[in-house]
């Protein structure tokens, strides 16, 4: 286990911006800027949080959050703090298990500085685990090596098998909630102030505008208060004697009847109830056993002959996406399909014409599923050495379409794509007037860092840029502190943005500040 410096630096320096976002961003330089600092820098007040549309695998939204970087500070010293009552919290909570219920594990790894290493939301978690080489710490999904897989051992004497998962889990934790499963519900309401816990819970409101209900998804925090909570639900369950293990808010569990299978399902539900959370109704579900392990899809994938082969010719390309393709179709349009199937074939050699179609291939779906946008950059640009002038042609159509389609998330990767390998649009006006109407605090950020390398720090677009920044700061549009932070200079700024600007402090990665 490590220190609770070490969560500390994991949370703040590592984990304040998720894994779904374009890799512009990072907090060390923050970290280390709070660490020289008074307490009394760091405001406790209400704060509103940079939101983000990330589209998932079924072409619905899910909404990513970049918190105020103070009120996450905060949020994270106060877990730093109380690091070994968090410790104790947890081992209380778990101390009844003989196998571990819950896919998240933390632990200390050489790699990484992490907390949590997570892969892309809705996708096959465990497979395709997103991973960043200048981590130190992991809190990520099941490590088979280092980690039991109990559903093995349970699927023997049982005969069904009962899923369930937790309808809009974070967006409806009460974060009162976090109080009741620290300190128990009554005692909790006895002792409403000067407690670390009733600390936490009011810390995580002001990352969320002062809301009781709702954690937000991005920033790595959430994931491990998240915890908190969803520990002692599967504590209550355990002795109840049921047999199952759970990702994140997802439930599998394993019985000899129908009807504790059943039973199951109404003490999830009843335990669940008692913090506020409710089951989706739509994923409930008890299954006959014996059953596979990974949806069909996924059998079909891996039992594909292209599997067994090392190169890959044009007619192999050909034929294996046309085989993704009509899974595609059997399967409701999930484009968790496409994103396995192409990551499955993208570590082969495969000739030019073949590479070529392939990259054709994902730039066609690309629009039609933004979801893969996330797939573009490390499993083909890099992996292919992709021309710079293959990228452009692929993120003018993004930008285009995006604008068009009002889909942030495709304008924002192709400008990012085009400040990371160094290209122009082909348009003739500049970033702001093609997608300032947006009103998206990533995206007016990435085209205010294109605009700056285009026409020059005293251009009449940064200019422009500095007036819509300077408009959204005086009338506290907190949910775009990013692009007005990095936009104007100190003297335009107050408080603790005044004292980091002039510490010269950048949420930028060094290759993106111009």
């Amino acid at each position: 286990m490590f220190s609770s410096d070490e969560a500390y630096e994991g949370l703040l320096s590592y984990g304040m911006f998720s894994d779904n976002l374009p890799s512009f961003l990072q907090s060390i330089e923050f970290f280390a800027w709070c660490k020289t600092q008074k307490e009394s820098t760091f405001q406790k007040i209400d704060t509103t949080p940079v939101y983000y549309e990330s589209i998932r695998n079924i072409n619905i939204p899910r909404i990513i959050t970049i918190p105020n970087p103070v009120a996450y500070r905060n949020l994270c010293f106060n877990l730093k703090n109380n690091w070994n009552d968090i410790l104790l919290h947890f081992q209380t909570y778990t101390d009844n298990q003989d196998w571990k219920i819950s896919r998240i594990h933390i632990r200390k790894t050489k790699e990484n500085k992490k907390i949590l290493v997570m892969g892309k939301y809705d996708t096959l978690r465990v497979i395709f685990p997103q991973v960043d080489k200048d981590q130190l710490f992991d809190m990520g999904f099941s490590n088979y090596k280092e980690d039991d897989n109990p559903l093995l051992k349970f699927k023997i004497g049982a005969k069904f098998q009962a899923h369930a998962d937790v309808s809009n889990c974070f967006g409806s934790m009460y974060t009162h909630s976090l109080t009741w499963a620290i300190a128990g519900k009554v005692n909790a309401k006895v002792n409403r102030r000067g407690s670390w816990f009733n600390d936490l819970d009011s810390l995580l409101m002001n990352t969320n505008n002062g809301k009781t209900h709702g954690i937000l998804i991005g920033a790595h925090a959430y994931n491990l208060v998240s915890e908190i909570i969803l520990v002692v639900v599967d504590y209550h369950l355990v002795k109840k004697g049921y047999k199952f293990i759970r990702h994140i808010d997802d439930y599998a569990c394993l019985t000899k009847s129908y009807g504790t299978a059943e039973k199951f399902l109404a003490d999830l539900s009843n335990e669940l109830r008692k913090y506020g959370l409710i089951l989706n109704g739509k994923k409930v579900s008890i299954e006959d056993l014996p059953a596979t392990r990974n949806p069909s899809w996924v059998i079909d994938i891996s039992n594909h002959p292209v599997s067994l082969l090392d190169y890959l010719d044009y007619t192999v390309m050909v034929n294996y996406l046309d085989f993704l393709l009509s899974l595609l179709k059997k399967n409701d349009d999930d484009a968790t399909i496409l994103n396995y199937g192409i990551k499955v074939i993208t570590g082969k050699r495969a000739s030019n014409n073949a590479v070529e179609y392939l990259i054709d291939t994902v730039h066609h779906l690309v629009i039609l599923y933004p979801y893969l946008v996330g797939l573009l950059e490390n499993q083909l640009f890099e992996r292919y050495k992709v021309t710079t002038s293959t990228i452009k042609n692929i993120s003018d159509n993004l930008l285009i379409y995006g604008a068009k389609r009002n889909s942030y998330e495709l304008v924002a990767y192709s400008i990012y794509f085009s400040l990371k390998y160094d290209f122009e649009f082909d348009i003739n006006s500049p970033l702001l007037e093609k997608v300032g109407n947006l009103d998206d605090c990533l995206t007016l950020l990435l085209a205010y860092l294109y605009d700056k390398r285009k026409y020059g720090a005293r251009s009449r677009v940064i200019k422009q840029h500095k007036v819509v920044a300077e408009h959204l700061y005086d009338n506290n549009e907190d949910g775009y502190w990013l692009y007005y932070y990095e936009v104007l200079p100190s003297n335009k700024l107050k408080d603790y943005w005044n004292k980091m600007k002039k510490d010269k402090i950048s949420f930028l990665k060094s290759a993106f500040i111009t």
